[in-house]
């Protein structure tokens, strides 16, 4: 597994693979729609904020992307492909960002993670301090978990 930085012209690509993992927790199309700008990693974003990929046998297995505001992280994406999920990527990945924010002067990095991915920060060191209310059809309790990570 090879971790770099993205390149600005990949920014579509990475869009695709938000949108594939998110569908890969079997949410609704029209919940997909909905959540599709929210997926969307621009050219701009690129520019602007620490976007790395996990590249295996030269594929781009999944990014993270995140940005500073003083000496706090935010997590903006974090996705792997779900042909590699369980492999390794979504915590190479994470070690990653932790990286990125130590060198950036954060101490911390926050996480607004999807239901799914909350056991997956859990496990390697987050813990939730909150919940926003983020009902779906189906699922009117639906919350997004709000995580702190430590990025030493």
């Amino acid at each position: 597994m090879r971790i770099r930085a993205a390149q600005p012209d990949e920014h579509s690509r990475l869009s695709e693979i938000a949108c594939r993992a998110k569908a890969h927790w079997g949410y609704a199309a029209a919940d997909l729609a909905a959540w599709h700008h929210d997926l969307t990693v621009t050219l701009q974003s690129v520019l602007d904020r620490t976007t790395v990929v996990a590249e295996t046998n030269g594929a781009v297995a999944g990014f993270f992307q995140q940005h500073l505001q003083g000496r706090v992280a935010l997590l903006d994406h974090l996705w792997v492909l779900p042909s590699f999920m369980h492999g390794g990527v979504g915590t190479a990945l994470l070690a990653g960002a932790r990286q990125a924010a130590r060198d950036g002067g954060a101490t911390e990095i926050h996480i607004d993670a999807d239901p799914f991915a909350e056991a997956f920060y859990i496990a390697r060191g987050a813990v939730r301090v909150g919940q926003v209310n983020a009902p779906i059809e189906g699922q009117p309790h639906r919350v997004r978990p709000q995580l702190r990570l430590p990025a030493s």
